[in-house]
C-alpha cells in the first residue's frame, strides 16, 4: 500500500501527468453524461455539440491555465453556460487559488452563482436520463438551491487554500529542520573544538610537568659533574655534552609548548551580543533560559565577551547533559567595579554526587578566568547549582 501512494505522488510530479488529470476530471463528466442521455439538460443544440465543446474545453483549460488563467477562465465559463459542465470551473477555481490569483478565482465561484443559466443546472433530474439516483432530491432554486451551490462553489477554493497552508506548514518544517541540523552541527564543532583546545592543554601541563622537569633535573646535574674536579676530564667533556644537548631540548620544548598552548589565530571570537543568540539555540533544544543582560556590560573587551560566552555555553551544555529538569537562569550584570556572571539551574538530589565543579570544561575556564584578572566558581545548595564568575570590567572604566 505505501508502494501504491509514493508510485501515485511520484506520477503526479511530472506536469504532463497533471495535465492529463485535469483533462480527464472535465472530460470524464462530459463522457458520462453523452452515455446516459444527461446532456439533454444543457444548452447544447446536439451530442456532437456537447462533446466537441467539453473536449475543447479540457484541452483549453489543461493546457493554459498557467501561462493564460485569463483566457482559460473564460473558456470554463463559456463551457458551464453552455454545457451546463461545472467541473472546469472547478479545475480553474483550484487551480487559481493554489497560485493565488485571487480575482480570476473569485470571478469563477461567481459565475456558478450569479449568471441566470444556473437554474437549469438546479432543476432536479427527473427523467430517465439522470446519472444518480439522489439527484431527484437535489435542492433545486430558492435560498436552499443558493446555499446547496454556494458550497459546491466554494469548495475548491478552500482545497485550494488548504492545500497552500500545507505546503507553508510543509516548508516551515524543512526549515526549522535545516536550522535545527545547522545549530547542532555548529554547536558539534564548538564542543571538538573546546575537547582539542583541552587536550592540548592537557598535552602541554604533561609536557611542562614531566618531560620538561626530568630534562632539567638531567641538566642540572650533568652541569653538577662537568665542573667537578674530582671528575675525570673525558667525564667532564661528556657532561658538558648532555648540559647543552639539555639546554636545546629544553628550548624546543618551550617552542611545542608555546605551539600547544597558543590560541588558533583563525577562531571565531564571540561578543556579549552573541550569547543572545546561544540562549536561542538551546531553547530550540528544549533547554527553558531566562536571558538578562545590563546594556553596560556589553561595552566590554573582545577577550571578557568571548570569555563569558564560553562560560555560558558550557553552563548550558552542562544543564542540557545532566539536568533532570532543563531550566537555567543566566544574568549578566555590572557589580560595583566587575562583570558579574551568574548561571543558575536546578539540582535534583541523585545529581549531588557528580556535579560539574570538577569538570575539564569548567576548570579550563576558571583558568583562564583568573588569568584575565576575575574568577570562576561553582557553588551547589540543596537544590539549585549556581556558576558565577567575577571578571574585569569594561576597558573604559579602567581608563578611567
Amino acid at each position: 500500500m505505501v508502494w501504491v501512494v509514493e508510485h501515485w505522488q511520484r506520477l503526479f510530479r511530472s506536469r504532463r501527468a497533471r495535465d492529463v488529470m485535469v483533462a480527464l476530471v472535465i472530460a470524464g463528466p462530459a463522457a458520462v453524461g453523452l452515455l446516459t442521455g444527461l446532456y439533454r439538460t444543457s444548452p447544447a443544440l446536439s451530442p456532437a455539440a456537447f462533446a466537441t465543446i467539453a473536449a475543447l474545453c479540457a484541452i483549453v483549460v489543461a493546457l493554459w491555465r498557467r501561462e493564460y488563467d485569463w483566457a482559460a477562465v473564460v473558456v470554463a465559463c463559456a463551457t458551464f453556460v453552455v454545457t451546463d459542465l461545472p467541473y472546469p470551473v472547478y479545475v480553474m477555481t483550484f487551480s487559481l487559488t493554489r497560485r493565488r490569483r485571487w480575482l480570476p478565482a473569485v470571478l469563477s465561484m461567481g459565475v456558478l452563482l450569479v449568471l441566470p443559466a444556473h437554474q437549469a443546472l438546479f432543476e432536479p433530474v427527473a427523467t430517465s436520463g439522470h446519472l444518480f439516483e439522489f439527484e431527484a432530491s437535489l435542492p433545486a432554486s430558492g435560498f436552499n438551491g443558493l446555499v446547496y451551490w454556494s458550497f459546491a462553489a466554494v469548495a475548491p477554493f478552500v482545497v485550494g487554500l488548504a492545500k497552500n497552508s500545507l505546503e507553508e506548514a510543509s516548508l516551515d518544517r524543512e526549515r526549522h529542520a535545516a536550522q535545527s541540523a545547522e545549530r547542532q552541527r555548529r554547536l558539534r564543532e564548538s564542543t571538538l573544538r573546546e575537547r582539542s583546545l583541552a587536550e592540548r592543554a592537557r598535552l602541554a601541563s604533561m609536557m611542562h610537568d614531566g618531560v620538561g622537569h626530568h630534562v632539567s633535573v638531567m641538566v642540572t646535574t650533568a652541569g653538577a659533574i662537568s665542573v667537578d674536579a674530582a671528575a675525570a676530564a673525558s667525564i667532564r667533556d661528556r657532561c658538558d655534552l648532555i648540559v647543552r644537548v639539555g639546554q636545546k631540548a629544553v628550548g624546543e620544548l618551550a617552542e611545542v609548548l608555546d605551539m600547544l598552548s597558543g590560541t588558533d589565530t583563525e577562531e571565531t571570537r564571540f561578543a556579549i551580543a552573541d550569547i543572545a543568540d546561544l540562549v536561542r539555540d538551546y531553547r530550540s533544544l528544549g533547554v527553558d533560559v531566562a536571558y538578562s543582560v545590563d546594556e553596560t556590560v556589553e561595552a566590554c573587551d573582545t577577550a571578557i565577551g568571548d570569555l563569558c560566552y564560553r562560560i555560558v555555553r558550557e553552563a548550558l551544555t552542562n544543564v542540557l547533559r545532566h539536568a533532570d529538569e532543563p531550566r537555567a537562569d543566566v544574568r549578566l550584570a555590572h557589580a560595583a567595579d566587575r562583570i558579574r556572571l551568574t548561571v543558575t539551574s536546578p539540582l535534583a538530589p541523585h545529581d549531588r554526587h557528580s556535579l560539574p565543579g570538577t569538570g575539564r570544561g569548567l576548570r579550563l575556564l576558571a583558568e583562564e578566568a583568573a588569568l584575565a584578572g576575575g574568577d570562576l566558581a561553582a557553588c551547589p545548595t540543596e537544590d539549585t547549582f549556581v556558576l558565577r564568575a567575577e571578571l574585569p570590567p569594561p576597558d573604559r572604566e579602567r581608563e578611567g
